[in-house]
């Protein structure tokens, strides 16, 4: 009884090399992609951080203030 798998040809290494390569490539693409996206708003999001950093000192200073006993 014939299964899907016998009915398939065997993947050389020459193939599995290729497809390596190809991933590999389009990994890279995309981490350039990426890269290149953050640039765009890189301060914005550097500034978020720094706005929610500051608001989170704030709080526990005011919450330590308030509870001193």
């Amino acid at each position: 009884m014939p299964t899907k798998n016998d009915q398939k040809e065997p993947v050389t290494m020459a193939k599995r090399f290729m497809t390596f390569c190809i991933a590999v490539l389009a990994g890279v693409l995309l981490l350039y992609l990426a890269v290149q996206l953050l640039s765009q708003f890189w301060g914005w999001l550097m500034l978020l951080a720094a706005v929610a950093i500051a608001g989170y000192v704030v709080i526990r200073i005011l919450q330590a203030r308030r509870d001193r006993w």
